[in-house]
């Protein structure tokens, strides 16, 4: 049987590493001139990621990098998947995900979060925390100091 690579005429003597695509039962990649297919069975993370996620793979001589996903495996779990079982859960895994996607989201600037920002500093910008605390504020504290004196 011919390796993704080969099927792709993606020449295998080279030294390098690119992913080479998909099927409903896993994702085949090139790592340093060697074809790997992951399954999804051992490598569950990679079912919930899109392609483009998927090609920004890097690798070196000990391991292999998504950096955009935030995984990384050893050379060795791609060749012997059943001796490195998962190390984090799903779940956590894509809990971490979605907090980094709300922080990079958060720092996007647009014209409609301009407007917005520029409507909020009209009205004196950003409003103030109400206090939670049943004991006075400090600020409250002083104030009645210099009313009683």
């Amino acid at each position: 049987m011919n390796s993704f690579a080969e099927m792709l005429g993606i020449n295998t003597s080279e030294n390098k590493t690119c992913f080479l695509g998909t099927t409903d039962e896993g994702m085949a990649v090139l790592v340093n001139g060697k074809d790997f297919f992951l399954r999804y069975a051992d490598f569950p993370w990679f079912e919930y990621c899109g392609a483009t996620e998927l090609r920004d793979v890097t690798a070196d001589r000990w391991g292999v990098y998504w950096n955009t996903i935030g995984i990384d495996l050893p050379i060795e779990a791609l060749e012997h998947p059943e001796q490195f079982p998962e190390k984090i859960s799903v779940e956590s895994w894509l809990k971490a995900r979605s907090r980094s996607a709300a922080r990079i989201l958060g720092q996007v600037k647009s014209a409609r979060k301009a407007a917005a920002s520029r409507r909020n500093g009209l009205k004196g910008g950003r409003p103030h925390k109400k206090e939670t605390s049943p004991h006075r504020s400090t600020a409250a504290k002083r104030l009645s100091k210099h009313e009683s004196a």
